[in-house]
């Protein structure tokens, strides 16, 4: 699976990345939204892990894009701290949920599908 982190704390995005490469997953990284957007477009991803407030064109800006290219992609959202309206208007857009930071690995990985 190719999986497209949008991240814009470095270390917890390496972290995210190095994790779930574990798995044999292929994972790019993104600080912004520009990026993300940019990435997908140049090589579209099977799972796209956006955080909310992203610099640039924040990650709902980038899930409103990534889901008119490719609907069928699965998104999650991820924030330490997105308001109640964010996370409706991500939902609203596409997203499959959101993740409030810190969280687990575990409980992402079964927000993505990789674990029961």
């Amino acid at each position: 699976m190719r999986i497209l982190i949008a991240e814009d704390e470095k270390n917890f995005g390496f972290m995210l990345s190095r994790e779930l490469s574990e798995d044999g997953d292929e994972v790019e990284l993104a600080s912004n939204g520009i990026d993300a957007v940019l990435s997908f477009i140049n090589r579209p991803a099977d799972f796209v892990l956006l955080d909310i407030n992203l610099p640039g064109l924040d990650g709902i800006g980038a899930l409103r894009i990534i889901k008119k290219l490719a609907p069928q992609t699965r998104v999650l959202t991820i924030s330490g701290n997105a308001g109640a309206s964010q996370v409706e208007e991500a939902i609203r857009f596409g997203a499959a949920g959101c993740l409030f930071k810190p969280f687990a690995i575990p409980a992402l990985k079964r927000e993505m599908g990789i674990l029961a």
